[in-house]
């Protein structure tokens, strides 16, 4: 009896599975605020100032993230780090979630997430200062090239 019951406790497994992926793709798909992310589509991150986040998706989609008061130390820092609840199926960022500022001298204030409000690239542009190539291949804060240095002129 028992060898029957695993392969059917692994079928409605996989259904479970298959079900949720499909149910987070059509959410993807819309264009309504979305409460949650898979971690597994989040690409990178922006910080925009002390109430915005951009998140940028593994499907080169974007989301807006109105933090549900301002969080001091954002902006200046850049830098954030997130947990998400422990005992979820299916890692995912939510609007019941917070972010914790990460300061040179530790961490600093935790700030809750809102709705993930998806962006066209429109929006994306109006929101970055215009059109930007690079905002949609490389959006996280990638270290900066060192512009080559000047060679001294040869001595006269």
């Amino acid at each position: 009896m028992t060898r029957k019951v695993l392969p059917a406790l692994l079928g409605v497994a996989a259904l479970s599975l298959t079900s949720v992926v499909a149910q987070e793709d059509e959410e993807e798909a819309s264009n309504e605020p979305m409460r949650c992310l898979s971690m597994n589509s989040i690409r990178s991150t922006k910080v925009l100032d002390d109430s915005r986040v951009l998140f940028f998706n593994a499907r080169d989609k974007v989301y807006l993230n109105r933090l549900d008061r301002e969080c001091l130390g954002l902006s200046r820092s850049g830098t954030f780090e997130y947990r998400v609840q422990s005992g979820a199926r299916h890692a995912r960022l939510c609007s019941t979630d917070s972010i914790s500022v990460i300061e040179t001298s530790g961490r600093g204030l935790n700030c809750g997430l809102g709705m993930f409000e998806p962006l066209t690239q429109d929006e994306l542009e109006s929101l970055m200062g215009g059109p930007n190539p690079a905002i949609t291949s490389a959006p996280v804060d990638l270290p900066k090239e060192a512009p080559p240095a000047a060679e001294p002129a040869p001595p006269q």
